[in-house]
């Protein structure tokens, strides 16, 4: 990524696809007593922008909005916590192309894939920073997996369900405009 130029309409792709990720995750669908919960397919732009422009450009996307996030009323209790919970989670999402962008069912699984770096990013981390917060005779990983896998889990489920529907050839072609 370090040698990579990003053309005019990419830069604007990633601020668009940023704010309007942001804007997504301040929507509830359903809200957890700790802050997490379900948003309105927050996940979908950082799922999109790979698969439509460039991973470098899903990977800026990631990047942005994790920082967005922890800057607009992010829990830090640790550093690595940082790394954790707003850079990897974020930034895995724009992986969704891993395995390539033409076949529908590798777009699918690629799409798994960035969702489930995304999840476990996030337990990790609740398994981590967050374990005190689990209820008595509920141990710190069970807390961290029911919290985040049911959150996070389902609303990537979700953005993946919407991606698979999405008519991907036509969003290429007006990318391409």
């Amino acid at each position: 990524m370090k040698n990579y130029k990003f053309s005019t309409k990419e830069i604007v792709v990633v601020a668009m696809f940023s704010a309007m990720s942001y804007m997504l995750s301040l929507i509830p669908i359903v809200r957890y007593i700790n802050g997490g919960g379900i948003n309105m397919f927050s996940m979908l732009p950082l799922l999109l922008v790979s698969i439509v422009f460039t991973r470098e450009a899903g990977l800026t996307v990631g990047l942005i909005t994790g920082i967005i996030s922890m800057m607009m009323g992010g829990i830090i209790i640790h550093p690595a916590q940082v790394i954790l919970d707003y850079i990897l989670p974020y930034m895995a999402l724009g992986l969704s192309d891993i395995l390539g962008k033409e076949d529908k069912r590798k777009v699918f699984l690629g799409c798994f894939i960035a969702v489930l770096l995304n999840v476990l990013s996030h337990f990790l981390s609740g398994v981590i920073f967050f374990g005190q917060f689990a209820p008595e005779g509920i141990g710190a990983v069970l807390y961290s997996f029911i919290y985040n896998f049911s959150g996070h889990g389902v609303e990537g489920i979700l953005c993946i369900v919407i991606m698979s529907l999405l008519p991907m050839k036509n969003i290429k072609k007006l990318s391409k405009a």
